[in-house]
């Protein structure tokens, strides 16, 4: 199940949900209960098959690189 971060428009908190795609709609602010909530882009962690992560991300990889 995917994971998701938002940030709350009415308290301001930050949190991470695991929610199925169906139930994103029902997501609420754990700490005010508010449905006034945006969802929050981050990046994701890569592991290889040497155990060592993506520390950097590929040249063209990023918001003005078109990856």
């Amino acid at each position: 199940m995917p994971t998701y971060d938002y940030r709350c428009g009415e308290c301001g908190h930050k949190f991470t949900v695991m929610v199925s795609l169906s139930d994103k709609e029902k997501v609420t602010c754990p700490s005010c209960q508010s449905k006034k909530i945006e969802q929050l882009f981050t990046g994701c962690q890569v592991r290889t098959a040497g155990g060592r992560g993506c520390e950097t991300p590929p040249p063209g990889f990023g918001p003005s690189g078109g990856g």
